[in-house]
């Protein structure tokens, strides 16, 4: 502690982001601080006081008499410290503060422990959102290029039609005159053979007619007759 007292005294914020909070709680025993509770800060404000009446010189003793010597001596004996011993209220307090003060160590460690890995987790999200950014970048020149070429690929493409349409469209009409005089042609050679069919359609539904009148004449026989017998003879035979 003396080497340590001897040394440069940090400031507030040194003492604060250069040590853990374990390393705050020894340095705080070291200067003979016995509360180590409250927050980091508070701690850190606490040994920075030490360090400085570590720093001033001593004060000179005033003189005293030896019967006020003897007073001071018989004062000092009289006064016994409390002690803690292993039961009773004041044990249970210390052995409560001890775990209050292991528990808050604890924490705080979490604490810490969970903002370094925030931390490096928020350094690695950058680099990745950057490394993203860059991707989407080159893609984007990328996908810029492609558009051009398919734009100047379409307007060949366009002028290749334009181009080739009115021999198109040349063929199409002289092939249109050729197709309707030959599916007129067809038409009335088409039409010759309907009329002749329709004739013949005539005949045969006249002829159909007289063999369906002839067949129902022998159903309505084969009812009245035939099937009469039939049944009667089939119940009474």
């Amino acid at each position: 502690m003396e080497e340590y007292a001897n040394s440069k005294i940090e400031t507030f914020d040194e003492l604060v982001t250069k040590h853990t909070r374990r390393e705050l709680e020894e340095l705080a025993l070291k200067f003979g601080l016995e509360n180590l509770g409250g927050t980091k800060s508070q701690l850190a404000e606490s040994i920075l006081e030490a360090m400085k009446k570590q720093k001033e010189p001593p004060k000179s003793t005033p003189q005293v008499s030896p019967k006020e010597a003897s007073m001071i001596e018989k004062q000092k004996s009289a006064v016994k410290p409390a002690g803690f011993g292993k039961k009773g209220v004041l044990a249970k307090a210390n052995a409560t503060n001890m775990l209050s003060r292991n528990m808050h160590s604890e924490g705080q460690k979490m604490i810490e422990d969970g903002q370094k890995r925030f931390n490096q987790g928020q350094v690695q999200f950058k680099q990745s959102i950057d490394a993203q950014i860059k991707e989407n970048s080159e893609a984007t020149a990328k996908l810029h290029s492609g558009a051009r070429e398919i734009r100047s690929s379409q307007e060949k493409m366009s002028r290749e039609f334009q181009k080739a349409g009115k021999s198109i469209r040349d063929d199409g009409y002289r092939n249109l005159q050729n197709g309707l005089a030959k599916f007129q042609s067809n038409l009335f050679s088409q039409i010759k053979e309907n009329r002749e069919a329709v004739s013949k359609l005539n005949s045969g539904a006249r002829e159909l007619q007289g063999r369906a009148a002839s067949f129902q004449n022998e159903i309505h026989k084969y009812q009245e007759q035939d099937l009469k017998n039939y049944v009667r003879d089939f119940y009474y035979g």
